[in-house]
This record gives structure tokens, sequence and C-alpha cells, in this order.
């Protein structure tokens, strides 16, 4: 990872509220999600628990659908450990690599609170 100054952080953030999240809003007719917290405890728990053979973590864009008990149709983000396939990183949700198993230290992990509905 590669650090940026906080200016042009907020200056993407931004971009992103005025764009695709001003879309999703006027599409779905929502508030849509600015920000997924997660704590420090569970990341460092995924990373830590991550096989040997992991290469990185992936974060897929995601969205709830209409019934979801606390987040109807908010946008979120799945994590998903990669391994090496050939030139490239691979995941389990784009490239089939490894079992899509709750219990698979890989992942797919989720489960941070969303911003809407909760801020702070």
């Amino acid at each position: 990872m590669k650090p940026i100054d906080l200016s042009i952080a907020q200056k993407m953030v931004d971009h992103y509220a005025a764009t695709r999240k001003k879309l999703i809003d006027k599409e779905h007719n929502i508030n849509d999600t600015q920000s997924v917290w997660m704590s420090l405890d569970k990341l460092k728990s995924f990373i830590n628990n991550l096989p040997e053979h992991a290469t990185g973590v992936r974060i897929h864009f995601a969205a709830y659908d209409h019934k979801n008990e606390h987040y109807p149709n908010q946008t979120t983000v799945v994590l998903i450990g990669t391994v090496e396939n050939l030139t490239e990183h691979a995941d389990a949700l784009e490239d089939g690599v490894g079992p899509l198993d709750s219990e698979d230290p890989m992942g797919p992990f989720n489960q941070g609170p969303l911003c809407p509905p909760v801020c702070n």
C-alpha cells in the first residue's frame, strides 16, 4: 500500500459521493453507504488466520438485497484472501479458487457497520 495525502483522499471520497453515491441514491431511492467500518481485532484475526499460501486480500464491492433487515439495498464490501494463479492474484469469488465456506480462513469476510445509517 502506498500512503496518499489527506487532501487527495478527501477529494477522492468527495468525488465518489458526488458521482457514484449520488447515482445510486437517485436510482434506488436510498441513502447509500459512504463507508464500512471493521474492527481492528477482526481485521487482524482475518489477516493472521490466512494460510501461508495466501498472497493478499481482495476487497469486493457488494450490495445487500432489499430484504436485508439492517441494510436494505446498501453497498458493502466483502474481503477474501487471494492466491497466486499464474500471473495474477486469484480469489474464490472471481476465479473459483478454493471453497466458498464461512469456515475457510480465506473468507469471504463481512460484517462491518455501514455509514449510513451508523455514522460516528
